[in-house]
């Protein structure tokens, strides 16, 4: 900022040169002209000094922050990015292969959409019962065996209801 400072200096300075007489009408304007130039110059340079004063407390801010996470959160053991406590070789996020068994996967029997939730209801000790976001229907609870209808759709019905037709 001190170029701006500078470049207000130098146009006084071309001013006082050229014999401005600061009685007439534009000589008043150019001075008080300059005078603002002179006035802008100065807050810039105060604001940059607040700029920079706030970039560096970010800054320290940051390294904060990030030293509260690695103690709440702790480091990434497997470096992939997952959240998992493994030991596994993935390299980015998203290649885990530890995140493969978390999920779930059931197709609704009525609109036929998979269905995915978490492998910890298959453990849970209280009745859970999980429902298709599209159709409300239930594809699974965790206190009644879950039926594959896709399986028994492929079966033949034996039942004699096709001769009444």
């Amino acid at each position: 900022m001190c170029e701006l400072k500078e470049k207000v200096v130098f146009l006084q300075g071309l001013a006082q040169g050229m014999e401005i007489n600061e009685d007439s009408k534009e000589g008043k304007l150019i001075t008080a002209m300059l005078d603002v130039l002179a006035d802008m110059a100065d807050a810039v340079a105060e604001i940059s000094e607040d700029l920079d004063e706030v970039y560096d407390y970010v800054d320290e801010l940051d390294e904060d922050l990030a030293e509260v996470e690695e103690e709440v959160f702790g480091e990434d053991e497997c470096g992939c990015g997952c959240d998992c406590d493994c030991d596994c070789d993935c390299e980015e996020e998203g290649d885990c292969e530890c995140d493969e068994d978390d999920y779930v996967e059931v197709t609704c029997p009525n609109c036929h959409e998979v269905v995915c939730f978490s492998s910890d209801i298959l453990e849970a000790d209280e009745p859970i019962e999980v429902v298709c976001p599209v159709c409300d229907a239930a594809v699974f609870s965790n206190d009644a065996e879950y039926i594959d209808l896709e399986a028994e759709e492929e079966e033949e019905c034996t039942c004699g209801c096709e001769d009444k037709e």
